[in-house]
């Protein structure tokens, strides 16, 4: 009796332990071989951690980028100690820059997101920060006093085109000519009407001069005479006025009427909107710009 219950005891005692032995091997199994879910979640966390610090950095040097290209020697502080500042929106309003956003797909901090420009003592610094809701960074650009711009903080820049609509619009009026142009569809004349001296001509200008005639004893009767000279010179019976006149001239411009015509031509443009910008920059090409292939 005593040895049947010690054979009982003894074979739940193995039964316990084969059975802690399972559970021991099932938990060790299971770190070894993580489910299905839990391998596709780790992966996912590692990979938005990744891509969120890529997109943060992207988005970082793309407004370095844009930065390096506008802040010229003519639009650097002049004195030192001086500062100049543009706001990530400013960027946006002057068309630097599309809109980006940060890895939870929020538009950054359009004011505390910015470009600050110092002139120190021996160089130039600017400070490019960003603030958005996953992080907020900035990085440093320098540059010697005798440079013209920072450098950029981009490998390779790719030039994209847009196509706009077509537009129609005048050009530059012509010179002034006396040539004859006629207006239609395409072309705008105008016309003005000045005098203009031609040559020049002598203007006869006469005046007469009056005299009493002479009196005068002619074979015993009393005469009257207008001497040479006088318009009615001769010998007269009665009293007579004599007349004598005198013509002179005077030089004086021709002047006539002249017409003169300009015109300016109207065409259809195909007008061309143009940005430089990181060779896979894909915001642009969603907007319809194409790269022509040209780089620097």
């Amino acid at each position: 009796m005593y040895g049947e219950d010690e054979n009982k005891r003894e074979t739940l005692k193995g039964v316990f332990i084969k059975l802690v032995l399972v559970v021991l091997l099932i938990f060790v199994l299971m770190m070894l071989f993580p489910t299905k879910g839990f391998v596709t979640n780790y992966v996912d966390e590692k990979v938005k951690e990744n891509s969120g610090s890529d997109n943060f950095n992207n988005n970082l040097l793309a407004m370095a980028t844009a930065g390096s290209g506008y802040f010229t020697s003519s639009r650097l502080p002049k004195d030192t100690g001086d500062k100049v500042k543009m706001t990530l929106g400013e960027m946006y309003n002057d068309k630097l820059l599309v809109r980006f956003t940060d890895s939870n797909n929020r538009t950054c901090n359009t004011n505390e997101s910015y470009l600050e420009v110092t002139k120190e003592d021996s160089e130039y610094t600017m400070k490019v920060n960003l603030s958005c809701s996953d992080k907020e960074d900035y990085i440093m650009l320098h540059m010697g006093l005798d440079g013209t711009s920072f450098p950029s903080t981009s490998t390779a820049r790719c030039e994209f085109v847009k196509n706009l609509d077509d537009t129609w619009s005048y050009g530059n009026w012509s010179s002034w000519s006396t040539k004859k142009v006629t207006e239609n569809s395409t072309r705008q004349v105008q016309t003005k009407v000045s005098k203009v001296q031609t040559g020049t001509k002598q203007v006869p200008h006469t005046s007469v001069r009056e005299g009493g005639a002479t009196k005068v004893l002619y074979n015993g009767y009393v005469k009257y005479v207008c001497p040479t000279g006088y318009d009615n010179a001769g010998v007269y019976d009665n009293v007579v006025t004599c007349k004598k006149s005198t013509t002179t001239y005077t030089t004086e411009p021709v002047y006539k009427n002249v017409t003169y015509y300009r015109y300016r031509d109207k065409t259809l443009s195909s007008n061309v909107d143009t940005k430089w910008s990181d060779c896979d920059d894909n915001s642009l090409i969603e907007q319809g710009y194409v790269k022509t292939g040209k780089e620097d």
